[in-house]
């Protein structure tokens, strides 16, 4: 089947998994010991799609030595609570098998730590659809610096101009502009539009589905001009 794109990269929180109230809950219960408030949601969006260490030390820029020690707890709060906090974003699974089924090569590019986003992977039963898979251990910059999606790309074998990164984070967005792949917002996430149209993506989508029909058709009615 002649499709849009020869490969597809996702990111992985918020795009293919909901892990917003995870995330947002984790923070809340690290920083609150250390703020001596509990932070907003709001306060937390900027923050995803980047290492996390970059996102506490945004909280603490005076005290980096207490960054170590939040790292672990937020680590094994969310370790304890992943299983419930955690859901399928819609449309994910039978989107990632009609792309599969279109022979475009699929991968992950997160700035998640390797073993949790493994981990999500086995719990939904999503591991076969990803032979690539680029954690925050693989690359020594993180998104919105490009060298995750390059490596993304390199992984699969393929041209940046072959490839769309798909992501729910200005981040994302940033980071596949500056690696030469078609940038596509997924706007099903809890991150405000305005915040993603901001990254200026090539492309938004509201649904899986959407995304799946302008991989294969190249339909372009989604360009964002």
């Amino acid at each position: 089947m002649a499709t849009m794109f020869s490969g597809v990269l996702f990111d992985f929180d918020g795009t293919l998994v909901d892990t917003t109230e995870l995330v947002i809950k984790s923070f809340q219960h690290t920083l609150k010991p250390y703020l001596g408030r509990t932070v907003k949601p709001e306060e937390v969006y900027p923050y995803f799609g980047i290492p996390l260490r970059d996102g506490l030390l945004a909280f603490m820029p005076d005290r980096p030595e207490l960054v170590n020690e939040m790292i672990e707890v937020y680590r094994r709060f969310s370790e304890e609570h992943f299983d419930d906090l955690v859901r399928l974003c819609p449309g994910v699974r039978e989107g990632l098998e009609y792309l599969k089924a279109a022979g475009i090569k699929l991968g992950i590019v997160t700035s998640r730590v390797r073993d949790t986003t493994l981990y999500g992977l086995r719990l939904f039963n999503l591991k076969d659809f990803f032979p690539v898979v680029v954690t925050m251990e693989d690359v020594g910059s993180h998104k919105p610096d490009p060298e995750p999606v390059l490596r993304g790309v390199e992984l699969l074998g393929l041209s940046p101009a072959a490839v769309a990164m798909i992501g729910d984070s200005p981040h994302d967005i940033m980071a596949a502009r500056a690696a030469g792949v078609t940038s596509v917002a997924a706007t099903w996430s809890k991150i405000p539009r305005e915040l993603l149209l901001a990254a200026q993506p090539h492309v938004v989508v509201d649904t899986m589905a959407e995304f799946v029909d302008f991989c294969i058709d190249g339909s372009r009615q989604k360009y964002v001009e």
